[in-house]
């Protein structure tokens, strides 16, 4: 599958579930005026498809910590759909609680946002049973590892910054040179967009989005033959 299908897919789920943002003059800014998990969610797989255009530019430029840093953000916004749509069209107080922090977070609140937000621990077993029927121990473990891989690249840990370095004599600040280390990390991107395009299947599927989950599962199988 290459990117550019999942971008039209992720921009027509986007169209025909929650449409255009309105023009707000006064604040000279788009804005969804419907406050919804639906809203949220779409704007998480926007984020995670962003996400995905950039990991490749940054793969194909050899700035890894950076891949790994925009990896965290793919893999987060991808659960909080799975979060956020787990009960849809019903929510929780969780899912409550992180629908108002995130449009506390407008161009005017950001910085004075006054709801908490909702524990990663709450979002990630939501996205397991989603994918499990169930709680399942080892989804969440595996989840829970894959997250603390990828916060390494966030807060600068040591041997995350050490992958560029190649050896004497400097650190490889304008990326790592080598092709075969490039071409190595191009199956992370991969991964990364179908995590996107199973979340938007996902999404369509509890919108009754039936046309374009019959599109999305027709690309993923061939994806997968």
């Amino acid at each position: 599958m290459t990117f550019q299908i999942t971008f039209g897919l992720i921009e027509r789920l986007r169209r025909e579930a929650i449409g255009n943002p309105q023009w707000m003059p006064d604040a000279s800014t788009y804005d969804y005026v419907e406050r919804s998990a639906k809203v949220v969610a779409v704007l998480k797989l926007v984020r995670a498809a962003h996400g995905v255009a950039s990991l490749e530019l940054l793969r194909l430029n050899g700035l890894f910590i950076d891949m790994g840093m925009v990896t965290r953000g793919v893999f987060d916004s991808v659960e909080e759909v799975y979060f956020l749509l787990e009960k849809y069209p019903d929510t929780s107080k969780h899912v409550d609680q992180f629908i108002k922090a995130f449009f506390e977070s407008d161009i005017h609140g950001y910085l004075s946002a006054s709801t908490n937000e909702v524990l990663r621990k709450h979002i990630r077993s939501a996205r397991v049973r989603c994918l499990k029927g169930a709680h399942d121990q080892k989804t969440q473990d595996l989840l829970d590892r894959i997250f603390k891989t990828f916060s390494g690249y966030v807060h600068a840990k040591y041997a995350h910054v050490m992958e560029v370095y190649g050896g004497a004599p400097d650190f490889n600040l304008s990326g790592v040179p080598d092709a075969a280390e490039r071409l190595r990390r191009a199956e992370h991107v991969v991964l990364q967009a179908n995590s996107v395009i199973h979340a938007a299947l996902f999404a369509a599927t509890a919108f009754g989005l039936s046309g374009l989950e019959q599109d999305i599962r027709s690309i993923v199988r061939e994806n997968l033959q």
